[in-house]
């Protein structure tokens, strides 16, 4: 399908790798330039350089997004460089293994707060794009009251990330900004956590496949392909909405 993306420029955030690399990807595929950052430069530069080599306009960036003026200037840097911003897809995540009121804290700063910051840097861009989008990365984790130890920070923080997302597809529906997040469930990628936990503990591996009565882990490309959907203009009357991409994992209905 041709999703519209021809000339479209799109940021995405956690891009070097498995589900934002997967995003980058799919953008490019459909026509669109592409900014991403990541935390690890030599990954930066390796994605680049592939992607580059395909002939993608494509900027990459190493830095932390808990650095609130890197973030800032890479936003601004990025519409530089692409002319503009139409579409922030937002992946970044990552697993905290501090304890007490400092996971706590962690969390917070790395599963909600650099996903606003990165929003309200975007706002003016999107706003003059007279038709930009926002894809935020959630979880299933988000309506999960059972979590494996040291997650509920990142429960809690995915939960308040889809109220977030609904918010803002209320009040920027006005500028004619969409806000929408995809929650997936267990995603399987090389070097991905799902992968490592397959080679140290094949059957809590095997028991996470089985929640999904499809009976397997997503694909990054799954999740991307979900995502990148939302973002583009194909789906121009949706905002405020969570989809999730889990294999029907969470058995209830998704009003």
């Amino acid at each position: 399908m041709d999703l519209g993306l021809q000339g479209k420029r799109a940021l995405v955030t956690g891009g070097s790798k498995g589900i934002g690399r997967a995003i980058v990807e799919t953008l490019i595929a459909d026509g669109a330039s592409v900014s991403f950052c990541a935390r690890t430069e030599s990954d930066v530069r390796l994605a680049e350089d592939q992607l580059r080599a395909q002939g993608a306009n494509i900027f990459g960036t190493s830095l932390d997004v808990r650095d609130e003026a890197a973030f800032n200037a890479w936003v601004d840097q990025s519409a530089e460089h692409l002319g503009g911003i139409d579409i922030l897809i937002s992946n970044v995540t990552t697993r905290i293994y501090s304890q007490g009121e400092a996971m706590w804290r962690d969390c917070f700063d790395v599963d909600f707060l650099q996903h606003v910051r990165v929003v309200n840097a975007c706002l003016s861009y999107l706003e003059k794009a007279k038709g930009g989008s926002v894809t935020i990365i959630s979880s299933i984790a988000s309506v999960l009251t059972h979590l494996p130890p040291g997650e509920e920070g990142y429960g809690a923080m995915k939960a308040a990330l889809i109220n977030y997302v609904g918010q803002m597809g209320a009040t920027q529906a006005r500028k004619a900004i969409r806000f929408n997040a995809v929650s997936p469930g267990p995603v399987d990628f090389p070097g991905g956590f799902w992968d490592q936990v397959r080679q140290k503990s094949p059957a809590m591996f095997e028991r996470a496949a089985s929640l999904a009565p499809l009976g397997r882990h997503a694909t990054a490309q799954e999740v991307a392909t979900a995502a990148v959907f939302l973002a583009s203009p194909k789906a121009s009357f949706i905002t405020g909405a969570n989809l999730r991409v889990d294999g029907g994992g969470i058995k209830s209905a998704n009003f």
